[in-house]
Order: C-alpha cells, then structure tokens, then sequence
C-alpha cells in the first residue's frame, strides 16, 4: 500500500526553479522537486498567447510526471512568490504586470490602465507609431482629429505659435491680412 500511496504522491509536487532556457520554441526549466534531485529540459506548458521569464531567485512551479512516469516530466509556468504580488482586484477585474511594478490593468470594466516605469511604446508593422515618457509624447504619424483640441499652452506648427503670431500685409476693415510670420 505505501508503494502505491508513494507513486500516487510523486505524480505532482513543487519545485524550485534554478534557470530557465527561453532560447527554443518551447521554455525548458532546470529544477529540483527532490533535495538533491534536480531534473534539466523540464518542458513548460505555457497557455498560448502568454509568456513570461520569471525571475530565478525565489522561483518556483508544479510539476507533473506525465502517466506517472518520473522521466516524462512537464511543469506549470513558474512563479516567484518573493516578488510583491498586485492585489486587491475587485471581481473581474485582471492585471498583467512584471518584475519591477509595470502592468496592463483591466479595470472594473472601464478603465485600461498602463502603468509603464519609463516608457511605453506602441509598435505597428514594425514602426513605433506613439512613444511616451513622462516628459514627451511623440507620435510617428499624421494625426486626424474629429472633435475640438482644447491646449492649455501655445500651439506650434512650422515655427509660428497659435498664440503670438504677427501678420504681414495687415490691412483696415474687412480686408485679408497675409500670412502669419515665422
């Protein structure tokens, strides 16, 4: 009976991660499930369309011994319990962050916050099309606007300020004036 209860016991377990190889087409981990055990090439089953590289120091996952054999091993993406975990989510509400406190927050059913630490760049077809920082948005194409543009500073464009323009060819009346001067 303790033969069987001992195999049944070894089909999951946890285990420290000690590296990660991210470098082929499917992440392979380096772990020990056992004191002086560790197992090399544990392939990770990943959900499509997310990936991640936890860091190592504090890593850990679950691992599966595949029909209850210990040489057919798979893990579960790892975790770091060290690093400070988001919480305090409301019901439905979800966030994707890393290492160092950035995420995508998908809250309340309202608000998609993006909480960068230097910098967010949107990307497309290859070309950043917006980068911002705290101190500069740069947008990389024509802009089209369908509403009001409301500033709170004076607006340039070509050199020659929205706000403190002269013209040349000032005229009296209801004659045009020419263009405004650089």
């Amino acid at each position: 009976m303790s033969e069987t209860a001992q195999k049944l016991r070894s089909l999951a377990r946890r285990a420290v991660v000690h590296a990660i190889d991210d470098s082929g087409p499917q992440q392979m981990l380096t772990i020990e499930g056992h004191a002086g055990y560790p197992r090399s090439k544990v392939p990770v089953h990943q959900q499509f369309g997310f990936a991640s590289h936890v860091p190592i120091d504090g890593a850990v996952t679950h691992v599966m011994a595949l029909g209850g054999d210990e040489a057919d091993l798979t893990a579960l993406p790892p975790s770091n319990p060290s690093l400070a975990h988001i919480g305090g989510l409301a019901k439905g509400e979800s966030i994707h962050y890393d290492a160092v406190g950035q995420a995508v927050y998908l809250q309340d059913g309202k608000i998609v916050r993006v909480i960068a630490h230097s910098e967010m760049a949107i990307e497309i077809a290859g070309t950043v099309v917006l980068d911002l920082t705290n101190e500069l948005a740069t947008l990389n194409v024509p802009l089209k606007v369908n509403g009001e543009i409301t500033a709170t500073e004076d607006i340039v464009g070509k050199g020659v300020s929205l706000h403190d323009h002269a013209h040349s060819g000032v005229k009296a009346g209801s004659d045009q004036s020419g263009p405004p001067e650089v």
